[in-house]
């Protein structure tokens, strides 16, 4: 069973993984070509129409910025360099054909030999494997002190989960119990108590998140509707353009960018909740790393970073 999906994982991993890194690449190009204020400007509108889910990434990112960013930025290089050798290497590999046959060497090993292949190749990679290790454990320090930072900041919404989820459990349960018991094994009906408990958590966990969403889509929305027109009048301002009409154009003298900005949050704040704060096609394909990123966080938050805690 184990050998078909390690067969197909490869090739995907290796045509999939070089379209991130390149996506990357540009999108980093592309912000730190703009300047400044028109950084500000695209993140402020990131924040009004994304904001509210990614709402566990983006407080993970706050609190790496106040538990030292710059060391925490070094290792994510350190990091960044190493996975680029790997998979270039890997790609490398992946097109070998020493035989000369038309068939690339990798395509005919059996699972065991191809995994044993793999991991040669991104060894033999890595240059600096001691400098790997220490930002490893570095962003891994980094990341069990932002945990804390996070369980102490989504603490409310867990508890929320959990004091709603005890007053229902047992109601459930008594409910459901007969009725499910003749659909299971016999063998595993000792498990449905158990099953209907944890699912009842989950399910209020997973309401209890999308409440944090909307919150942090309002929250975020201000935030960044405020980013986006500051930013943008601070652009204006530093090539020449100071007022429109009677109407002032710097920030510290006008409601303008209040204005804007509120009218911003406001129409972010409907997309996101027309799109029951998901995103949409195709920036879900673009995104989906960070998807990823977010479920872990508010997963790692929930159980107290132990897989078996809270729920």
């Amino acid at each position: 069973m184990i050998v078909p999906i390690i067969n197909l994982a490869i090739p995907v991993f290796n045509f999939v993984a070089p379209l991130y890194i390149k996506l990357c690449i540009a999108i980093y190009t592309f912000l730190t070509w703009l300047p400044w204020d028109l950084f500000q400007a695209v993140m402020g509108l990131g924040l009004c129409f994304f904001g509210g889910g990614y709402c566990a990434s983006i407080a993970a990112c706050e609190a790496f910025a106040m538990t030292g960013w710059p060391v925490t930025q070094r290792h994510l290089t350190d990091v960044w360099e190493s996975a680029k050798a790997v998979i270039e290497a890997q790609q490398a590999d992946s097109k070998k054909d020493a035989d000369g046959d038309g068939v690339a060497d990798v395509a005919r090993l059996p699972a065991s030999q191809l995994i044993d292949r793999k991991m040669r190749v991104a060894a033999q990679a890595v240059k600096e494997p001691q400098k790997l290790a220490q930002a490893v454990g570095g962003l891994y320090t980094g990341w069990v002190a932002v945990q804390g930072v996070l369980r102490v900041k989504f603490a409310r919404t867990i508890n929320l989960a959990l004091s709603c989820s005890q007053f229902v459990e047992y109601y459930v349960t008594k409910a459901l119990l007969p009725f499910l018991t003749p659909f299971v094994p016999k063998e595993f009906v000792h498990w449905l108590p158990t099953f209907l408990s944890s699912s009842t958590r989950g399910f209020f966990v997973y309401l209890a998140w999308k409440l944090q969403e909307v919150i942090s889509a309002v929250q975020s929305g201000l935030r960044g509707g405020l980013m986006f027109s500051r930013g943008l009048l601070n652009w204006l301002n530093k090539r020449g353009f100071y007022s429109i009409g009677p109407f002032s154009l710097k920030h510290e003298d006008t409601y303008i960018d209040e204005l804007v900005g509120y009218a911003v949050a406001a129409l972010g704040f409907y997309v996101q909740w027309n799109l029951g704060f998901g995103v949409p096609f195709p920036f879900n394909i673009v995104l989906m790393p960070l998807d990823m990123v977010e479920w872990y966080i508010r997963y790692s938050v929930t159980t107290g970073g132990t897989g078996t805690g809270t729920v």
